[in-house]
């Protein structure tokens, strides 16, 4: 029989929201998909386009 889930222990950081994180480590965290977002925009626009 397994113990009930409130008597199981839990990890300290479970359940910690993205938003509790210091705002530097937010930014690192976005900053990779934010630029990939703006090459394509920038590469998008180019009058040769690769394609």
């Amino acid at each position: 029989m397994r113990p009930p889930l409130t008597s199981l222990p839990r990890s300290r950081h479970a359940g910690a929201s993205v938003l509790a994180w210091p705002a530097w480590l937010r930014v690192l965290a976005v900053l990779p998909a934010v630029l990939l977002l703006w090459l394509a925009v920038v590469w998008a626009q180019l009058e040769a386009a690769p394609w």
